[in-house]
Protein backbone atom coordinates (compact mmCIF):
# COMPACT_ATOMS: atom_id res chain seq x y z
CA UNK A 1 0.00 0.00 0.00
CA UNK A 2 1.47 3.41 -0.75
CA UNK A 3 0.31 7.44 -0.87
CA UNK A 4 2.48 10.14 -2.80
CA UNK A 5 3.88 10.53 0.46
CA UNK A 6 3.99 7.15 2.03
CA UNK A 7 3.86 3.88 1.91
CA UNK A 8 3.61 0.55 3.75
CA UNK A 9 5.82 -2.79 3.21
CA UNK A 10 5.40 -5.78 5.96
CA UNK A 11 8.84 -7.58 6.99
CA UNK A 12 8.91 -11.03 8.30
CA UNK A 13 11.62 -12.12 11.11
CA UNK A 14 12.07 -15.07 13.45
CA UNK A 15 13.31 -15.61 16.95
CA UNK A 16 16.24 -18.45 17.83
CA UNK A 17 18.07 -19.54 21.13
CA UNK A 18 14.29 -18.25 23.29
CA UNK A 19 15.06 -15.41 23.68
CA UNK A 20 13.73 -11.88 21.72
CA UNK A 21 17.02 -10.51 20.98
CA UNK A 22 18.27 -12.56 18.32
CA UNK A 23 16.50 -12.18 15.21
CA UNK A 24 16.56 -13.50 11.60
CA UNK A 25 15.52 -12.02 8.58
CA UNK A 26 12.36 -13.92 7.33
CA UNK A 27 10.70 -12.31 3.85
CA UNK A 28 9.12 -9.28 2.53
CA UNK A 29 5.58 -9.89 2.13
CA UNK A 30 2.94 -7.46 0.91
CA UNK A 31 0.69 -5.36 3.07
CA UNK A 32 -2.67 -5.96 4.43
CA UNK A 33 -4.82 -4.47 7.01
CA UNK A 34 -6.81 -7.12 7.94
CA UNK A 35 -4.62 -10.63 7.42
CA UNK A 36 -1.65 -12.34 6.68
CA UNK A 37 -1.65 -12.90 2.60
CA UNK A 38 1.09 -14.19 0.58
CA UNK A 39 2.90 -12.83 -2.19
CA UNK A 40 5.65 -10.61 -2.15
CA UNK A 41 7.07 -7.25 -3.46
CA UNK A 42 10.70 -6.85 -5.07
CA UNK A 43 12.75 -4.72 -2.67
CA UNK A 44 15.08 -2.89 -4.32
CA UNK A 45 17.80 -0.36 -3.16
CA UNK A 46 18.99 2.41 -5.69
CA UNK A 47 21.66 4.44 -4.50
CA UNK A 48 24.00 7.54 -6.81
CA UNK A 49 25.90 4.50 -8.01
CA UNK A 50 24.33 1.07 -7.96
CA UNK A 51 21.27 -1.02 -7.93
CA UNK A 52 20.72 -3.55 -5.47
CA UNK A 53 18.04 -6.35 -5.31
CA UNK A 54 17.39 -7.25 -1.78
CA UNK A 55 17.43 -10.71 -0.52
CA UNK A 56 18.38 -10.67 2.93
CA UNK A 57 18.70 -8.45 5.83
CA UNK A 58 20.94 -8.20 8.61
CA UNK A 59 18.12 -7.63 11.41
CA UNK A 60 19.30 -5.93 14.57
CA UNK A 61 17.20 -5.67 18.11
CA UNK A 62 17.55 -2.54 19.90
CA UNK A 63 14.84 -1.82 22.41
CA UNK A 64 13.97 1.78 22.19
CA UNK A 65 14.69 4.35 24.54
CA UNK A 66 11.67 5.76 24.60
CA UNK A 67 9.07 6.11 27.52
CA UNK A 68 6.45 3.66 27.12
CA UNK A 69 2.64 2.70 27.39
CA UNK A 70 0.71 0.00 28.55
CA UNK A 71 0.34 -2.77 26.35
CA UNK A 72 -2.91 -2.63 26.09
CA UNK A 73 -2.09 0.78 24.30
CA UNK A 74 0.09 -1.08 21.66
CA UNK A 75 -0.57 1.61 18.95
CA UNK A 76 1.12 3.85 20.44
CA UNK A 77 4.22 2.84 21.72
CA UNK A 78 6.52 4.83 19.34
CA UNK A 79 8.07 1.60 17.92
CA UNK A 80 10.82 2.61 15.24
CA UNK A 81 12.20 0.68 12.27
CA UNK A 82 15.40 1.62 9.94
CA UNK A 83 16.40 0.14 6.73
CA UNK A 84 19.66 1.07 6.47
CA UNK A 85 22.76 0.47 3.56
CA UNK A 86 26.29 1.40 3.91
CA UNK A 87 28.04 1.24 0.60
CA UNK A 88 30.58 -1.21 1.72
CA UNK A 89 28.22 -3.05 4.28
CA UNK A 90 27.83 -7.00 3.72
CA UNK A 91 24.30 -6.32 3.73
CA UNK A 92 21.63 -4.06 4.42
CA UNK A 93 20.16 -3.55 7.72
CA UNK A 94 17.05 -4.14 9.54
CA UNK A 95 17.25 -2.04 12.98
CA UNK A 96 13.71 -2.59 15.29
CA UNK A 97 13.88 -0.05 18.12
CA UNK A 98 11.00 -2.06 19.95
CA UNK A 99 9.73 -0.57 23.36
CA UNK A 100 9.58 -2.61 26.65
CA UNK A 101 5.91 -3.79 26.13
CA UNK A 102 6.29 -5.00 22.87
CA UNK A 103 9.43 -6.97 23.47
CA UNK A 104 6.92 -8.57 26.82
CA UNK A 105 4.57 -9.44 24.39
CA UNK A 106 6.90 -10.89 21.80
CA UNK A 107 9.02 -12.79 24.64
CA UNK A 108 5.32 -14.30 25.67
CA UNK A 109 4.47 -15.55 22.02
CA UNK A 110 8.09 -16.79 21.24
CA UNK A 111 7.31 -19.11 25.23
CA UNK A 112 4.19 -20.54 23.13
CA UNK A 113 5.71 -21.52 20.17
CA UNK A 114 4.96 -18.19 17.61
CA UNK A 115 8.42 -17.30 16.83
CA UNK A 116 7.52 -16.06 13.59
CA UNK A 117 7.36 -11.96 14.11
CA UNK A 118 5.70 -9.52 11.71
CA UNK A 119 6.09 -6.13 11.66
CA UNK A 120 4.11 -3.79 9.06
CA UNK A 121 6.09 -0.68 8.61
CA UNK A 122 5.06 2.93 7.33
CA UNK A 123 7.33 5.12 5.80
CA UNK A 124 6.62 8.36 5.57
CA UNK A 125 8.58 11.38 3.92
CA UNK A 126 8.07 14.08 6.61
CA UNK A 127 10.59 11.30 9.14
CA UNK A 128 12.88 10.77 6.42
CA UNK A 129 16.38 12.52 7.41
CA UNK A 130 17.47 13.72 4.20
CA UNK A 131 15.89 15.12 1.05
CA UNK A 132 17.74 12.36 -1.16
CA UNK A 133 16.69 9.31 1.05
CA UNK A 134 13.09 8.78 -0.18
CA UNK A 135 10.88 5.32 -1.66
CA UNK A 136 8.29 4.15 -4.13
CA UNK A 137 6.19 1.53 -2.37
CA UNK A 138 4.81 -1.07 -4.64
CA UNK A 139 4.86 0.07 -8.30
CA UNK A 140 3.82 -2.83 -10.91
CA UNK A 141 7.10 -4.41 -12.34
CA UNK A 142 7.71 -7.33 -15.06
CA UNK A 143 9.27 -10.35 -13.33
CA UNK A 144 12.44 -11.42 -14.60
CA UNK A 145 11.69 -15.70 -14.56
CA UNK A 146 12.84 -16.66 -18.35
CA UNK A 147 10.22 -19.36 -18.11
CA UNK A 148 7.80 -16.55 -18.44
CA UNK A 149 8.89 -15.22 -21.11
CA UNK A 150 6.07 -15.47 -23.42
CA UNK A 151 3.50 -14.67 -20.50
CA UNK A 152 5.58 -11.81 -18.64
CA UNK A 153 3.82 -11.80 -14.87
CA UNK A 154 4.24 -8.66 -12.78
CA UNK A 155 5.20 -7.99 -9.59
CA UNK A 156 5.07 -5.80 -6.85
CA UNK A 157 8.23 -3.43 -6.60
CA UNK A 158 9.45 -1.39 -3.66
CA UNK A 159 12.01 0.89 -4.21
CA UNK A 160 14.12 2.44 -1.74
CA UNK A 161 16.36 5.46 -3.54
CA UNK A 162 19.04 7.78 -2.19
CA UNK A 163 21.03 10.51 -3.72
CA UNK A 164 24.63 9.12 -2.12
CA UNK A 165 26.54 5.75 -1.63
CA UNK A 166 24.46 4.93 1.52
CA UNK A 167 21.42 5.94 3.28
CA UNK A 168 19.14 5.21 6.60
CA UNK A 169 14.86 5.11 5.58
CA UNK A 170 13.27 4.98 8.99
CA UNK A 171 9.71 4.20 9.56
CA UNK A 172 7.28 3.69 12.30
CA UNK A 173 6.45 0.03 13.13
CA UNK A 174 2.23 0.22 12.83
CA UNK A 175 1.29 -3.49 13.83
CA UNK A 176 2.85 -6.32 14.78
CA UNK A 177 1.66 -10.27 14.72
CA UNK A 178 3.91 -13.66 16.16
CA UNK A 179 2.63 -17.05 14.56
CA UNK A 180 4.05 -20.44 14.63
CA UNK A 181 6.09 -21.06 11.46
CA UNK A 182 3.22 -24.07 10.29
CA UNK A 183 0.65 -21.51 9.80
CA UNK A 184 3.21 -18.95 8.57
CA UNK A 185 4.17 -21.60 5.80
CA UNK A 186 0.42 -22.12 4.91
CA UNK A 187 -0.14 -19.00 4.06
CA UNK A 188 2.81 -17.16 2.77
CA UNK A 189 4.17 -20.68 1.30
CA UNK A 190 7.71 -20.56 2.38
CA UNK A 191 10.24 -21.67 5.11
CA UNK A 192 12.44 -19.12 6.22
CA UNK A 193 13.70 -21.24 8.96
CA UNK A 194 15.02 -23.40 6.79
CA UNK A 195 16.06 -21.60 4.16
CA UNK A 196 18.17 -19.76 6.55
CA UNK A 197 19.34 -23.50 7.98
CA UNK A 198 20.23 -24.38 4.18
CA UNK A 199 22.36 -21.40 3.91
CA UNK A 200 24.22 -21.84 6.88
CA UNK A 201 24.57 -25.18 6.32
CA UNK A 202 26.73 -24.32 2.87
CA UNK A 203 28.57 -21.68 4.13
CA UNK A 204 32.25 -22.02 2.76
CA UNK A 205 33.40 -20.77 6.35
CA UNK A 206 31.83 -23.54 8.15
CA UNK A 207 30.54 -26.20 5.27
CA UNK A 208 33.35 -29.03 6.24
CA UNK A 209 32.70 -28.66 9.53
CA UNK A 210 29.10 -29.10 9.87
CA UNK A 211 28.96 -31.98 7.50
CA UNK A 212 31.45 -33.76 9.33
CA UNK A 213 29.55 -33.24 12.83
CA UNK A 214 26.28 -34.14 11.74
CA UNK A 215 25.19 -34.24 8.33
CA UNK A 216 22.45 -31.78 6.52
CA UNK A 217 19.35 -33.68 7.78
CA UNK A 218 20.55 -33.34 11.27
CA UNK A 219 22.23 -29.33 10.97
CA UNK A 220 18.73 -28.46 9.85
CA UNK A 221 16.62 -30.32 12.84
CA UNK A 222 18.87 -28.93 15.05
CA UNK A 223 19.05 -25.36 13.60
CA UNK A 224 15.22 -25.58 13.65
CA UNK A 225 15.14 -26.51 17.24
CA UNK A 226 17.70 -23.38 17.88
CA UNK A 227 15.04 -21.30 16.45
CA UNK A 228 12.29 -22.58 19.20
CA UNK A 229 10.23 -25.13 16.46
CA UNK A 230 10.78 -28.36 17.60
CA UNK A 231 9.45 -31.06 14.91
Amino acid sequence: MSGRDHCKLRVSTFSAFGNAECWLFGDFLKYSKNKLISGKPEVVIETIDEEIKVKDLQVINLPSAMETKPPSKIKGLGDTARIGYLEKGRRPVLDLRLSSDLRALIKDDIKTGNNIHIFDLEFRKEDQMHEEFSFKGLAPSLTNNLDKIKKPALTEKFLFKSGFNEAIWKANVISHRSIHLDEYIKVVETDPVWREGLKLYFDPLTHDFYKKKYGLGKYLDRFREQCDVPF
